[in-house]
């Protein structure tokens, strides 16, 4: 049997306790898995409770909520495709740029470098008052629909929200947008009742269906289960060249 001294028996120990240390923490940095769910802003707007933006569920997952926004891997990808479309777009702003330099003209306008971007808004409230909405995305319509029926802002509605084949079809049933309002007065409470459920699910779960058209119209429409709960069941949103529109409410 080989003894140690003192000096080495304290060596080994504390080579042990390190070693122990160490793969205590090596078992402790296994990698955490972390899942992405959209939702929607509304939900926090409605909520009576804070919501937390990010949790540890029971099997060691982390859970993280996105907001309006696109997914991480969904925003790489857009960001590649952007990045993409930024430097194709400069290139051919340098072609024009050269192209007429040589020939001793004035550079035009589309050849010259864009300002910095504005920020999307899908709301605004100018100094004055008035209302900006537009749509990219349904839910922005889902947005603009509920903050005007909410704010009574029917006429803002009406010209900026509603579908020009919506309208047509208004006009060609005898309708204006005075009967549009007089409908958003008489069914506000039950419009915003389907549009904020709507809009709780719009991001996930199964109680809200979303059927996209091939003409890139949406239908929004709730799943049989709930359906019988709400006088309106289905919110149609239609792409138009200056954005996504309210195109009917049933």
């Amino acid at each position: 049997m080989i003894e140690l001294s003192r000096p080495s028996r304290t060596i080994l120990l504390v080579v042990l306790a390190i070693s122990a240390m160490i793969a205590m923490i090596a078992m402790g940095c296994e990698p955490v898995v972390t899942e992405y769910h959209r939702r929607s802003s509304f939900y926090r707007m409605a909520s009576d409770v804070e919501l937390v933006d990010e949790y540890v569920d029971g099997q060691g997952r982390r859970v993280v909520f996105i907001e309006d926004g696109l997914l991480p891997s969904e925003q790489a990808k857009h960001d590649e495709e952007a990045a993409a479309r930024v430097e194709a777009k400069k290139a051919n702003r340098a072609r024009l740029r050269s192209e007429a330099i040589r020939a001793g003209k004035p550079i035009p306008p589309e050849a010259m470098e864009p300002g910095p971007p504005k920020k999307f808004l899908a709301r605004q409230i100018l100094d004055d008052g008035e209302v900006i909405m537009q749509a990219l995305l349904p839910d922005h319509v889902l947005a603009n629909t509920m903050s005007s029926l909410r704010s009574q802002q029917y006429l803002e509605l009406w010209d900026q929200m509603v579908a020009e084949s919506t309208k047509r079809d208004y006009q060609a049933q005898g309708l204006d947008v005075d009967d549009f309002v007089r409908f958003c007065v008489q069914n506000r409470s039950e419009l915003m009742m389907t549009l904020n459920r709507m809009s709780f699910g719009y991001y996930g779960g199964s109680d809200v269906i979303i059927e996209r058209l091939s003409d890139l119209s949406v239908r929004l429409r709730f799943a049989p289960q709930i359906g019988s709960q709400f006088k309106f069941r289905e919110v149609f949103i239609s792409q138009e060249r200056d954005g996504m529109k309210l195109a009917g409410i049933h």
